[in-house]
């Protein structure tokens, strides 16, 4: 079996979108008008998990991003929208 190393592209690519997760989240959030008290209790996903995404300390798997989603009124493909081209 091949070994991956952490130059490979898939790599950069994850590593990119992950330092740009918490900024999007934010953004998404503020443009609903939402505090992360006010996401929290829309979506379910704590107010705690949702400060440690915006501050970058943690990366959500794919069910708690398809609830913050929700939450912002996004499909998964909307909360993603344009994070590839900042």
């Amino acid at each position: 079996m091949p070994v991956v190393s952490d130059q490979h592209e898939a790599h950069d690519y994850a590593e990119r979108i992950r330092e740009r997760l918490p900024r999007r989240l934010q953004e998404l959030r503020e443009a609903e008008s939402l505090s992360m008290y006010a996401l929290w209790m829309k979506c379910g996903v704590s107010r705690d998990t949702i400060s440690r995404i915006e501050g970058g300390e943690t990366i959500p798997g794919v069910h708690v991003l398809a609830r913050l989603a929700w939450g912002v009124e996004k499909t998964l493909e909307g909360f993603f929208s344009g994070i590839e081209d900042e």
